[in-house]
């Protein structure tokens, strides 16, 4: 009789190259965000396009707005538990920067919070990571404190046409 050298796989033995998950294939776009797939310039260059008076507010934000804001209907965040972390970040419009990085910082326990809970996806605590290090100063502040609440708003009416709370 002829003995055969069997594979891993043939003979049933688990080796780390069989345990491990298979390698997701990505896509160059991903169409809706995910912890995992945000799209890499999202706030790369911060909250505006040019300089000076030439600047205003980067235009692509309001759509990641918009797919951020679906994405988190989907993943069962509620307008009542985002609209927490825009009243932490309101409180501390007209106060010093050194407040507003604060308000920044506070919004991070809670969301791990909602996600301990299972309130929250990954997703939320991406983008409040990802929006505390793009502000820079007190114009910084302005332009995430409008970019939250056009995520609320997308997440809010998501969640009135998925008729949710």
């Amino acid at each position: 009789m002829e003995k055969k050298n069997k594979t891993a796989a043939e003979s049933g033995i688990k080796t780390p190259e069989s345990t491990e998950a298979p390698q997701a294939i990505e896509a160059p776009e991903a169409a809706t965000p995910t912890a995992g797939n945000i799209p890499a310039e999202y706030l790369r260059g911060g909250y505006y396009v040019g300089e000076g008076k030439n600047r205003y507010p980067a235009p692509a934000l309001v759509d990641q707005a918009e797919e951020i804001g679906k994405s988190l209907a989907a993943g069962g965040v509620t307008a009542t538990a985002f609209n927490r972390l825009l009243r932490t970040l309101k409180t501390a419009k007209k106060k010093p920067f050194e407040a507003q990085a604060g308000a920044l910082k506070k919004i991070v326990p809670q969301v791990l919070d909602l996600e301990r809970k299972k309130k929250a996806p990954p997703l939320l605590r991406e983008i409040a990571e990802r929006n505390r290090a793009a502000v820079k100063d007190k114009d910084d502040f302005a332009a995430c404190l409008d970019h939250f609440q056009d995520i609320g708003i997308f997440l809010s009416m998501q969640a009135a046409a998925e008729g949710t709370p």
